[in-house]
Order: C-alpha cells, then sequence, then structure tokens
C-alpha cells in the first residue's frame, strides 16, 4: 500500500494539470447529479451540505485543487492521524486518479473521484475524533458489571461529535489540511507522545522471548543477560552504545531499576522470573495497549485548561498543573476492583481541615454491620457517633439489622465520625461536589502507600502528600493562609472550612500509558476499563463482558477497616 501511495504522489500533479479541460460548470452539474450515488448513506447529507456551500464545485479535482488534493492523500497515509492504517477508500481513489490520467475514465468518474475524496476526509475526520470504538457497547458492558458482579463501574463517557462543516469546508477552501486535523487531536502533547512511542515500536525488531532460570544478580554471568540487554536496548533502558556482554555490569542494574520503574515492579537489582515475564512481553501487546490508549484520548480535549488537577488511576498519581507546567505530585490509592474510583471531570470548590465522615448508607451495609458484628465496640474506638433527627442516640442493634435485610429500607442512622488520629479522612479533605459521593483526601493509614497497586478506597482518593497538595491550592488560589495559621486550626481539632477563590478543575482518566521524561511507561490495567474498550474496537468486539473471578487477590485481603 505504501509503495503504490508513494508512486500516485509521484504523478499526483500531473493528473491535475492534464486533462483539465472538462467543464467545471459540468463537473459541479454530475457532482450534484451523483451525491446520493457515491456517498455512504450516513453521510449524504452533511456531503450535500460541503457541495452545497461551495456552489456544487469540485472541492478536490483540477488543476486549481492539486495542492489540497495532494495534503489529503498525506494525511490519509498519515500514521499521525491513520495509526490504525483504515482504507478510508485510499485504493478506489488511486484507481480513478490514474484512470483520469491516462484518459480511460469516464465523464461522471471525475464528480465520483471528487465526491470519494470528500467522504475519505470526513472519515478521517470522524476516526480522529471519534473513533471505531463502539462507546455505547463499552457504556453497556460497564453498567452490565452491577447486575452480573455487583461492580459498579462508572465512567462519564461523552464521545466528540463532527466538526461543523463551516470549519471543514474552510480547511479545505484554505488548503490547510493537516493543520486543521492537528487540530482535532486530543490532549495534543499526550497524543504526540504516544503517536511517536507507537512508531517506535512498530519499527522494533521482534523480541526474542527470553528462558526462564535462576535469578540474575550481581556476579551471574551467561547469555540469558547478553539478551536481555539486547531488549533493553531496544526498549531505551540500556545504552544502546554499550556492548550487551554476557555479564551482569552496572548499566544493566540501573536498566532493570528503569525497567522495573516502568512497570511498577518490586524495585531491586535482581532480575527473577517475575521480571523476565514482563521482558518477555510480546511487541504486539505493546502496539496494542499504545493503540487503546490513542483510542481513550479521543474522549479528552484538544488541551485541557493550563490550571487543573489530572488524577490517573491506574497510576494511581495526582498531578497539579498551574500555567500549563506541573508544580506538584503526589501517589494516591483509589477504589477497589469491587468498588472502582468513578471516571469524570468536575471542579475543587473547597477543601475541609479536621473533617468529619459520614458514612454513607451502601458502606454502612455493606462494612459497617458486618464489622459490628464482629467488634462491637468498632464505633467507640474509632470514634463515630450516630444520630438521629438532628440528636446523638444510642445504636439499637436490632434496627440495624432490620435495615441490612431490606434493601430499600432507610438508613435509620446518620453515622459520624468525629475529627481525630483515627478519622479515615485524616486531616484534610478536598472536595468537589459530585453525584458519586467521591472526593480527594488525606488518610490515617499511610502503610498502605507502600504497595505496587493501591486499590484500598471505597471510590475515594487518598493522597499520599496532602499537606503539599493543600498548600499549593492555598498559594496558587490567591488565598492568605500562613504556616502558623492552619497550624492552629489543626489544632484545634475543628472543622474548618476553607473555599477557593477560584475553583480547580479536576479530570479523573484512565491511561495504561505514559511517555514522561524520555521513558515509556505501562500500567496495569487495574479495572479492566482498557480490556472493555479493545473488546468494544472495529474488529475485535465481543457482545459481553466478565471481570475475572481471581485477580489482585493480595491486595484484597489487606485491610479490615471501614473505607
Amino acid at each position: 500500500m505504501e509503495s503504490i501511495l508513494k508512486f500516485f504522489r509521484a504523478i499526483l500533479f500531473a493528473v491535475f494539470f492534464i486533462n483539465t479541460t472538462y467543464a467545471q460548470g459540468a463537473l459541479g452539474i454530475d457532482i450534484e447529479h451523483n451525491i446520493n450515488r457515491y456517498s455512504h448513506p450516513g453521510s449524504v447529507k452533511t456531503i450535500n451540505a460541503l457541495y452545497k456551500a461551495n456552489g456544487y464545485k469540485p472541492l478536490w479535482v483540477g488543476a486549481n485543487n492539486s495542492r489540497r488534493f495532494a495534503q489529503l492523500i498525506d494525511a490519509l497515509g498519515d500514521p499521525l492521524f491513520n495509526y490504525k492504517f483504515k482504507q478510508f477508500d485510499q485504493d478506489k481513489i488511486i484507481d480513478l486518479s490514474l484512470a483520469i490520467d491516462d484518459g480511460s475514465a469516464s465523464a461522471s468518474d471525475r464528480a465520483k473521484l471528487d465526491i470519494l475524496a470528500t467522504q475519505s476526509f470526513l472519515e478521517l475526520i470522524h476516526f480522529i475524533r471519534i473513533g471505531d470504538v463502539d462507546w455505547a457497547m463499552v457504556k453497556r458492558k460497564m453498567a452490565n458489571l452491577k447486575a452480573s458482579q455487583d461492580v459498579r463501574a462508572v465512567w462519564e463517557i461523552h464521545p466528540k461529535s463532527m466538526p461543523s462543516g463551516e470549519s471543514v469546508l474552510k480547511s479545505i477552501q484554505h488548503q490547510s489540511i493537516k493543520s486543521y486535523l492537528k487540530s482535532q487531536l486530543p490532549l495534543i502533547d499526550q497524543y504526540l507522545a504516544l503517536s511517536d512511542m507507537l512508531d517506535r515500536y512498530r519499527k522494533m525488531p521482534k523480541f526474542k522471548k527470553i528462558p526462564y532460570g535462576k535469578t540474575l544478580k550481581r556476579g551471574s554471568y551467561g547469555n540469558r543477560i547478553r539478551m536481555i540487554k539486547k531488549l533493553l536496548k531496544a526498549t531505551g533502558d540500556f545504552p544502546k552504545n554499550e556492548s550487551a556482554g554476557a555479564g551482569y555490569t552496572s548499566s544493566l542494574s540501573r536498566a532493570i531499576e528503569s525497567f522495573k520503574k516502568r512497570f511498577n515492579l518490586t524495585q531491586g537489582d535482581y532480575i527473577d522470573n517475575k521480571t523476565v515475564k514482563y521482558l518477555n512481553t510480546a511487541k504486539s501487546k505493546y502496539i496494542q495497549k499504545i493503540i487503546t490508549n490513542l483510542d481513550m484520548l479521543k474522549l479528552q480535549p484538544h488541551r485541557l485548561e493550563a490550571n487543573h488537577v489530572e488524577i490517573n488511576v491506574p497510576e494511581f498519581k495526582l498531578r497539579y498543573y498551574q500555567n500549563g507546567s506541573e508544580v506538584f505530585s503526589s501517589d494516591i490509592i483509589v477504589g477497589r476492583i469491587d468498588r472502582p474510583t468513578p471516571i469524570f471531570n468536575d471542579k475543587i470548590e473547597y477543601m475541609v481541615l479536621n473533617p468529619t465522615w459520614t458514612i454513607t448508607a451502601n458502606l454502612v451495609r455493606r462494612d459497617l454491620i458486618p464489622m459490628l458484628k464482629k467488634h462491637p465496640s468498632y464505633l467507640k474506638e474509632h470514634n463515630i457517633h450516630l444520630f438521629q433527627g438532628g440528636k446523638e442516640v444510642p445504636l439499637n442493634m436490632s434496627r440495624l439489622l432490620a435495615f441490612e435485610k431490606n434493601k430499600k429500607a432507610a438508613l435509620p442512622y446518620r453515622f459520624v465520625q468525629y475529627p481525630g488520629v483515627s478519622n479515615a479522612l485524616g486531616k484534610v479533605k478536598f472536595i468537589f461536589p459530585n453525584k458519586y459521593s467521591v472526593y480527594l483526601h488525606d488518610t490515617d493509614n499511610h502503610s498502605l502507600f507502600k504497595y505496587r497497586y493501591r486499590v484500598f478506597s471505597s471510590g475515594c482518593m487518598r493522597v499520599k502528600k496532602p499537606f503539599g497538595f493543600m498548600y499549593e491550592l492555598l498559594q496558587n488560589g490567591g488565598l492568605s493562609y500562613s504556616k502558623s495559621k492552619i497550624n492552629s486550626i489543626f489544632a484545634s481539632n475543628k472543622p474548618t472550612t476553607i473555599k477557593l477563590k477560584h475553583p480547580i478543575p479536576v479530570h479523573i482518566m484512565y491511561q495504561t500509558v505514559r511517555r514522561e521524561n524520555g521513558k515509556d511507561y505501562f500500567f496495569y490495567d487495574v479495572y479492566m476499563y482498557e480490556q472493555i474498550i479493545y473488546e468494544s474496537t472495529a474488529g475485535h468486539k465481543k457482545a459481553t463482558f466478565r471481570v475475572p473471578a481471581v485477580r489482585l487477590t493480595k491486595i484484597n485481603r489487606i485491610g479490615s477497616r471501614i473505607r
């Protein structure tokens, strides 16, 4: 295909500067009369509107249109835009162009070529903005997880619509095809990084499988080490200009540290069989993962706001941007695999120091009641108070058990955990009011941040460095709170709300591939959303999806407190 396109581009200008005697008026009439015939059914209205706005004059055929036509052909074959190498009628366009050039085309073929070129341009724009993922199927599969496996998977998916016909026509008339298409790309910086990554992995040689065996470490020697070094050269972890000898060198130590970091593996100067398993990831799997992440990006705008908070759930990471530059980052803990953190956008409006925690009805039924059956003193030990009608009351366990049995019953009490050292929200929470009742907050249990897969909450996100985040929001929000003032508020142990002058957009995202500081990072598909999307894509569709019954079993056993 690529060789055909190169040949075609070489004769492109000849096609349009020869055979120009065909009357443009007659061509316009042919175009108007054949739009229904040559357009795809779903595009007839749009294509007709474009030509009508252009006076039914040809958009691509003819000497005056040769430059824009060349731009279109280049764009259709450019993996920056068409990274799945979609056909978009390119073969038909080439055949028609060649037929026009050698004089074998019929009079109506010029109209057909012009209409097909317009159709292909619209298809390319559709692919760039919306893609070939069946987003309705994705939403349906996620919704079905609640009924089939009691997993409330929430992703506020809002696929883009097509741009205005006016903007499309202007891009053609102004011969700015590629710049227009670039303006349609999502999260342009991330997209370009992933596009470059995809190109590099496609060009990499096929990786040879590394045999499993004894753990390799300093002092080890052999052909397995040589194979590992060659692979790590290809992935950018091992120096390209260094010999891939058979010894376990300091360069290999640094390369393995880099590789493990990129895959969120347990650090250590050794190569065990678990590391070998990751090293043996097939090239096709890398490519599939990158492509699916490009697909997922299509749900995002061209750029985010200059000032915003970005949370990437599979990375367990929060980043705060000011004027387009990252000024703060922190590890986070996200929702359990059976209680995933919702994926949506909102705005942080205020923070609460010394927060109370009102336990939701769902958590009371699923977590608190089973805990009270085992530990009747749990409420007292964790400073949790009961309220009814605005008054604090003692617990009537029989009433609570009746609530547990009746799924439709209203919660008879309001359970509130007071501020203090045992408060699940720690010393500060960051609120962006939403229907899911999730937010960012500190925690009373920082030991959980040591784990690779930090999926321990019921949907909220715990911040490892909450005070650093708090001070960044205060400072960049123009709020005059000194550290001594903040410390005095903490010392009071009284809930204190601080409203931000300007709400900060927060974007909770799901990306399992990231390019950062010259390295390619691949994250575990913790909620399996990447898999759901891949299996809802043209050519790979599966009607249903089930989360595997056994997954992250060790993580599921960690912790027993209400969260």
